[in-house]
């Protein structure tokens, strides 16, 4: 892969071994020109996460910003959203103000995030990357609240050859309302929601359509154990058996947030998980876009 130009100014700090980097001299209150706009698609698809620390900008610019990655999804629910369908509250401050109660099913519902995930997997085509802004962070004495990531590719390729033979051709399925299952005091979903977002099943294994045909774990821990082609049991333990695998402290990169950071990640080759932290002492406010993915996912031939 030809390495992209850096802007006048801009500087690249690796965060990982093996994915991560702060981007450091770019300021995005400003319009981004298309060059830098290029410059950040290219970045993101060699580095696949990106942080740009002390920007304290509006909805309208992180709008902008997200847009230079291509175009967004709404989110399915409004009362997990902000003011627009386009921003996700990651939060537990409501957006009409006041901090959520410890049973608010808006703050329940996030209890998922702590999870392995990748965004919009739920979707017939998942989301290609998000990008998350903090507003406010937890102090410096609190524990916790922290957002951990997993590379998939290391993942996939440290795996022995017979688990990759055996999932080459299966397939899981990511459902949006298992939140539901795992929370039953939730509120129903929507029949029109449940409509529109059926469970969809994707390949275990994904190749990623901007690196050359590079192979990735594509799974998740928030949207059940099912894994087509296995009994239900014995895919549960497939799907605990990844987890762990997913979870070594050899693939993962853990960000501690500070108000203003803005950070973006690929989908497509990542997941994420927020850490636990004390809701009732502290406030954390940070709203989420996404941006949607290009087409279904592709499995190895």
């Amino acid at each position: 892969m030809e390495m992209p130009v850096l802007p006048a100014g801009v500087a690249l700090r690796a965060l990982g071994p093996s994915f991560g980097a702060e981007v450091v001299g770019l300021d995005l209150r400003r319009p981004v020109a298309a060059p830098v706009a290029a410059w950040l698609r290219d970045t993101l698809q060699r580095h696949h996460f990106l942080c740009v620390r002390g920007e304290v900008i509006d909805e309208e610019r992180q709008l902008e910003v997200s847009a230079c990655f291509g175009p967004l999804e709404t989110f399915p629910e409004q009362r997990k959203t902000r003011a627009r369908a386009t921003f996700y509250n990651v939060a537990n401050v409501a957006p009409e103000g006041g901090t959520m109660a410890p049973d608010d099913p808006r703050l329940v519902a996030q209890k998922l995030n702590e999870l392995w995930h990748t965004d919009s997997s739920y979707r017939f085509v998942p989301s290609r990357c998000s990008l998350l802004h903090a507003i406010e962070a937890l102090p410096g004495e609190a524990e916790g609240g922290e957002t951990e990531f997993s590379d998939m590719f290391l993942a996939y390729e440290a795996l022995p050859d017979a688990t990759r033979r055996r999932i080459k051709a299966l397939h899981m399925v990511h459902d949006y309302g298992f939140d539901q299952r795992l929370f039953p005091a939730l509120p129903p979903l929507d029949p029109a929601v449940r409509e529109a977002f059926p469970p969809a099943s994707h390949p275990l294994v994904r190749v990623h359509p901007d690196r050359g045909g590079r192979r990735s774990l594509f799974m998740t821990a928030n949207t059940g154990a099912e894994v087509s082609g296995l009994g239900l049991e014995e895919g549960r333990a497939l799907h605990a058996e990844l987890v762990r695998h997913v979870s070594q402290p050899g693939f993962c990169l853990r960000h501690r947030w500070r108000a203003g950071d803005l950070m973006v990640w690929d989908n497509r080759c990542l997941l994420h998980r927020g850490r636990p932290y004390d809701a009732t002492r502290f406030r954390r406010v940070a709203r989420r876009t996404t941006v949607a993915g290009d087409g279904p996912v592709a499995g190895p031939r």
